[in-house]
């Protein structure tokens, strides 16, 4: 007997259809190789995405108008008539009009394109799948074909990166394991997403089909649990209860098919069993613990939860202060910069939560309107899926409340609205809702079909135009990183190709720096001055939070013989940026200009942002350098020892900066004739470290000095056993010692070793005491 999971949908009722199916699988295959395409020297793989959709759009939507009997009057009347429809168009209005609120319109320009991409991306496949649900099954199989061929590569690429490595440090390479998605969640939420469609494929297909999707749902949860991410781990375990629960529920106990109950689990527990047991071999109990501790690491402890809340505190403050337009669609990326207390050298560029992020940046009204989408999704699914009815509308209920649930759990904890991998899950479920309907009689009512029709798919070209700079502009970005102009004195890419490159769609990069920044930079580095302010001061107005602009003019003028104007831009830049170590070291190290107590105050300053070894090390040192008094820079040393206690560089620092001011102490106290004082502080920095090679050879000189050769001969002795000594001037005086208590054999050999080392005065002795 069939399962009801079998049982075949409505198929049109024009027999010559199949050319129509065959075209509408390979436009939906053309959208899902998205994951595939390669980065061919951009910066950014959704800037190729969004041109490739863009295209595909454009075709799809020329094979439709020329089409009309794909566009039946029924399928215009859903879209009339439905809220959800309704509902989107408001949210992408209200959208782009939030861009008039916005500080930076280029980034809002650049995301309204994106989203038209998208919106056409879902109108083009409800029209192709609109009467073909009969091709859900196909589409599954294909679904599982991507998700095989995509868990395998990266499962590939995975092995032949740590080939040879231990158990600990291949754990630390899963990081890179991202497919061609952009980053690890992203390729784990893109599996996530096929998921439901490989489920429902599994319990369809009795033949190799079957063991094909079997395959592919093993490989790609074994992907899943080895990734780890919190949002993935936690929607897999939903919707395969969600799943279970149906397939139970919709199948009566005696016509459960316990085979197919195995191809659903067994692939899952094998790929969790298998993870788990590699885990528990790796001593990191971080993010590569066992699953079950991995989930139960979800609370606000973890440094991962605690910036997401910061984030999250963040977009309300926004919402509250900016409530009508939001601060611009996509300006989070820059305008949350000044927000972040957490934050060193990255930003978050998003909220991670894409409802929270609707709201601050596109307003509460649209915020609403947004999640209202996604409760209406809930609502219709469910209703269809507990309606009596066709089993076929349950099949695709449940498969679209699956792929809710993978997006909205997503959405909860990343940014898939920016994510065109993502987008596509997406436009599935809206597609699939609004196509999971009986056949009515709306062909009768009378709408202006074409032009409709020439609206809804004349929508895409109207993106082309941005989609096709923003690309160019991720080509441009590729270019600069790969100079590294930061660093180095000149590039392949020159200044005059950034501000000839226009339009820049978006005007940032990647990481929130403005383009006229690194034109700025360029013409630094070109010796073009005027031309650098200029570009410099223009990427102080694009993203004024970072102070990278103010950082290069503060080399710009200190390149010209400039130092007051130096010190004013570091210190602009610092007050931009106070968790930057090269700001700080930078700034501390002006001693004309900056004192203990300045010095102390920027260090609060900056550890109020992120608490850093770097900047720690960099304050000591300064503070080392203005002569600090022994009592505070101890206390300034302790403290550090508390906001670092497991940090080994930190007491290595300590004992460090400890033993050097003993010696200097003692010097000094040796210099004003206090010798007793001074061998006290010698001593207490051989107690620090008694290994210490400038404490054993200070000691030895102690010695020395006061006519004790024969206790200073071991000191000398024990420090040049050491590393670090070098010019010979330890083996010199080591040689007059030895000279002091008779010991002419080692004399000479020390005095020779120090005349071959260079020193000075070795020659004159070794032709008096040893010729």
């Amino acid at each position: 007997m069939k399962e009801p999971l079998r049982k075949n949908v409505n198929r049109p009722e024009n027999q010559n259809s199949k050319y129509f199916d065959l075209m509408s699988l390979l436009f939906l295959t053309g959208y899902l190789m998205i994951d595939f395409l390669p980065y061919l020297q951009r910066m950014e793989i959704i800037s190729i995405q969004f041109l490739y959709l863009t295209i595909l759009n454009i075709t799809a939507g020329l094979f439709i108008y020329f089409n009309p009997t794909l566009h039946s009057n029924a399928l215009i009347y859903l879209f009339k008539k439905s809220y959800i429809f309704k509902a989107y168009l408001a949210f992408i209005l209200l959208a782009g009009l939030s861009i008039f609120g916005a500080k930076n319109i280029s980034l809002g320009v650049n995301a309204i394109a994106e989203i038209l991409v998208i919106f056409s991306m879902f109108v083009n496949i409800t029209i192709l799948l609109y009467n073909r649900l009969h091709l859900l099954y196909k589409l599954t199989f294909i679904m599982g074909l991507f998700a095989l061929i995509q868990a395998s590569q990266a499962l590939l690429d995975f092995k032949n990166l740590v080939t040879d490595l231990s158990i600990t440090d291949t754990m630390s390479q899963i990081i890179t394991i991202e497919g061609n998605t952009g980053n690890i969640n992203i390729f784990s939420s893109s599996l996530m997403a096929k998921i439901p469609f490989i489920l429902i494929g599994i319990t369809y297909f009795t033949n190799w089909k079957k063991w094909v999707l079997m395959g592919a749902l093993l490989l790609s949860t074994l992907l899943v649990f080895l990734i780890s991410a919190k949002a993935s781990l936690l929607s897999l375990i939903i919707i395969y209860i969600v799943f279970l629960v149906y397939y139970f529920k919709t199948n009566h106990l005696k016509k459960i098919n316990i085979s197919s109950i195995a191809a659903l689990v067994l692939p899952m527990l094998i790929s969790f069993a298998l993870i788990n047991y590699i885990f528990s071999k790796n001593n990191n109990s971080a993010r590569y613990a066992p699953t079950i501790q991995r989930l139960g690491q979800i609370n606000t402890s973890r440094s991962s939860i605690s910036a997401r809340l910061m984030f999250w505190e963040t977009a309300v403050n926004f919402t509250k202060s900016n409530p009508v337009l939001g601060i611009g669609l996509d300006n989070w990326r820059v305008e949350s910069i000044p927000h972040e207390k957490l934050r060193s050298l990255v930003v978050s560029l998003h909220t991670h939560n894409d409802f929270l992020q609707i709201f601050a940046e596109t307003g509460v009204v649209n915020g609403l309107i947004y999640f209202s989408i996604f409760i209406a999704l809930l609502w219709i699914n469910l209703k269809r899926l507990l309606k009596p009815g066709q089993d076929h509308n349950k099949v695709v209920a449940i498969l679209t409340l699956m792929l809710l649930i993978v997006y909205g759990v997503d959405a909860l904890f990343n940014f898939p609205f920016y994510r065109p991998t993502m987008q596509l899950c997406f436009c599935f479920l809206l597609a699939l809702t609004f196509v999971n309907t009986t056949k009515t009689d709306h062909d009768k009512l009378s709408f202006k079909k074409r032009a409709i029709a020439l609206m809804l798919v004349g929508i895409p070209i109207v993106p082309f135009y941005f989609t096709y700079y923003a690309d160019q502009t991720s080509q441009l970005e590729y270019k600069i990183k790969a100079d590294n102009i930061d660093f180095n004195t000149s590039g392949k890419v020159k200044a005059a190709d950034i501000i000839n490159q226009k339009p820049l769609l978006p005007n940032v990069f990647n990481t929130s720096e403005s383009f006229y920044e690194y034109a700025g930079i360029y013409f630094l580095r070109e010796k073009k001055y005027d031309e650098a302010l200029k570009y410099l001061d223009l990427g102080n107005k694009v993203n004024p939070y970072l102070g990278r602009p103010n950082f290069y003019k503060y080399l710009m003028a200190t390149e010209r013989g400039m130092p007051d104007s130096a010190v004013h831009y570091i210190k602009a830049a610092f007050y931009a940026s106070p968790a930057n170590p090269d700001f700080f070291k930078a700034l501390i190290t002006h001693k004309k200009y900056v004192d203990t107590t300045e010095i102390l105050a920027m260090y609060k300053r900056s550890i109020s942002y992120a608490k850093s070894v770097v900047i720690w090390n960099s304050a000591v040192t300064a503070l080392q350098s203005q002569n600090y008094s022994d009592v505070n820079l101890l206390q300034f040393l302790n403290q550090g020892l508390k906001d670092f206690p497991k940090d080994n560089k930190v007491k290595s620092i300590y004992n460090t900066t400890l033993i050097t001011g003993y010696i200097i102490k003692g010097q000094r106290l040796f210099a004003n004739a206090k010798h007793e004082e001074a061998l006290k502080s010698y001593l207490k920095a051989l107690t620090l470290d008694s290994t210490n090679v400038y404490a054993l050879q200070n000691i030895g000189f102690y010695y020395f000095n006061l006519r004790n050769s024969a206790k200073a001969i071991p000191y000398l002795l024990g420090a040049l056993q050491k590393p670090g000594l070098n010019g010979g001037k330890t083996e010199y005086f080591l040689a007059l010692c030895y000279i002091d208590v008779n010991d002419k054999s080692n004399a000479c050999k020390y005095l020779n070793v120090a005349n071959a080392m260079g020193y000075s005065e070795a020659q004159a002795r070794l032709n008096q005491y040893c010729n």
